[in-house]
């Protein structure tokens, strides 16, 4: 039996996890500011007395990057699901290979604060660029009732794009992510009980 596929739009307060940039840091003292229509879906296989569906909406995501130094970078991002902050650290950057680490925070509206570590590399072609990263993210949920403190979740992802330089200081760049929940409190969910959550999106980004 073909399971039916029901969309619901009626996720508010979930992560949102877009790479939305290269595998290299912005230039010393210069800026990059991007955006990014995206839709988020959360599909469920179904089993274990859980019926297979889905749920979807569209979001928007916005941030800004500044090149503090030639190896490490500021990032700022907000959206329709909240907003975060971090650094981007080059590990390497070769005419074929980049790879860096993106340590950050971030807050999901109403009341879910997160540490998340990705790690991206980049393929370089000419001035093109094909990005993969891999994301793990420590999450907590405060407001619980009849809990003492924060529920804790943890997540893992990733995620694959491509940048494609279209002018000197522009670029386009279609992305699709996917994160999953590794644990979750005994008696709790997450946003994504036993589901897989799936953003898909075209970054602009521009740099001077």
């Amino acid at each position: 039996m073909i399971a039916r596929l029901t969309l619901v739009v009626a996720l508010a307060g979930c992560y949102s996890f877009p790479t939305m940039g290269r595998a290299h840091v912005v230039e010393h003292r210069h800026l990059e500011v991007w955006a990014a229509p995206l839709a988020l879906v959360v599909a469920t296989p179904g089993g274990d007395g859980q019926e297979a569906g889905g749920s979807v909406r569209p979001l928007v995501e916005v941030g800004a990057r500044y090149g503090a130094s030639d190896r490490i970078e500021l990032d700022a991002r907000a959206g329709t699901f909240g907003f975060g902050a971090g650094t981007r650290i080059q590990l390497l950057r070769s005419a074929n290979i980049d790879v860096l680490v993106a340590p950050g925070l971030a807050f999901t509206l109403p009341n879910k604060p997160a540490l998340e570590l990705p790690v991206v590399a980049g393929w370089n072609f000419g001035r093109h660029q094909l990005i993969a990263s891999v994301r793990g993210v420590y999450q907590q949920k405060w407001g619980v009732g009849g809990v003492d403190g924060p529920l804790h979740f943890a997540y893992l992802g990733g995620s694959l794009g491509f940048a494609w330089q279209i002018w000197e200081h522009v670029a386009v760049m279609p992305e699709l992510a996917l994160l999953t929940e590794l644990w979750s409190p005994p008696g709790f969910t997450s946003e994504l009980p036993n589901a897989v959550g799936i953003q898909a999106g075209i970054g602009f980004l521009w740099d001077r």
